[in-house]
């Protein structure tokens, strides 16, 4: 039995009994956690506000042997205007599904938490279109855990891509990555050399691409969320959600 100090993340929550609540959180230390928060549906409960979907700050938790129980938190973050834009509220819910496939218990992800976080920022205070901004927080998903998609080099040839607007490209799942004009008959989605220099762009400068005035058009949106559909090997009941 031990009392633990954590950062987190709220990315899922149940109601539990009359008052009580169960809630995932991502902490970067711990990676998913699940959590009781005694007496948080109360109106008058200290627990309320961290025990809302997206809310940051610092938990405190005790863990005994049959679960482990919020003591206190000191909030960082509540992410509120994204409760004010229905908009932006699906593609934050998306995230946080994505982000309960991701997370696993007990491993560390640092790199993808300080990612997540920087997404919801942008997703919530920035004047970006919610929908390029989850384009990028999905590349960024999916180079953090290994399946980096290929924008460089066609997937199938291995030609150098230069975007030309005056050619055509394709994207492939299966083979994770980009089709030249030659190849892209065989398989894949049909992209513009925009879609291309975008794609090419978000790989390189992540978030940072956003400072840009990135406008991720719909293909290049739905490619990158059927790559984290195969990848992960799921599907996400928010997609239904979303409004592009």
């Amino acid at each position: 039995m031990a009392q633990i100090k954590t950062n987190a993340v709220v990315i899922g929550r149940t109601d539990y009994r009359d008052n009580d609540r169960i809630l995932t959180l991502f902490s970067p230390e711990r990676g998913r956690l699940e959590v009781l928060a005694r007496r948080a549906k109360s109106p008058k409960s200290p627990l309320l506000s961290a025990s809302e979907l997206f809310c940051s700050g610092e938990y405190v938790i005790y863990e005994s042997r049959e679960h482990a129980t919020m003591v206190s938190c000191q909030v960082t973050d509540a992410f509120y205007p994204l409760r004010e834009d229905y908009g932006r509220l699906s593609h934050g819910t998306l995230m946080l599904e994505m982000c309960r496939v991701v997370v696993q218990p007990d491993q560390p992800e640092p790199r993808f938490f300080l990612h997540f976080l920087r997404s919801l920022a942008h997703l919530a205070y920035g004047a970006e279109n919610p929908r390029s901004v989850t384009a990028v927080f999905m590349a960024g998903l999916l180079s953090l855990n290994g399946y980096r998609p290929g924008v460089r080099k066609c997937a199938v040839c291995g030609t150098n891509l230069i975007p030309d607007d005056g050619k055509k490209y394709g994207f492939s799942v299966g083979r994770g990555g980009i089709l030249c004009d030659e190849c892209r008959s065989a398989e894949g989605t049909v992209l513009c050399g925009k879609d291309v220099a975008d794609m090419q762009w978000i790989m390189k400068e992540g978030l940072a691409a956003l400072d840009n005035g990135l406008e991720v058009s719909p293909a290049v949106f739905y490619l990158l969320l059927e790559m984290v559909k195969n990848r992960l090997e799921c599907t996400f009941q928010s997609e239904k959600m979303l409004t592009l």
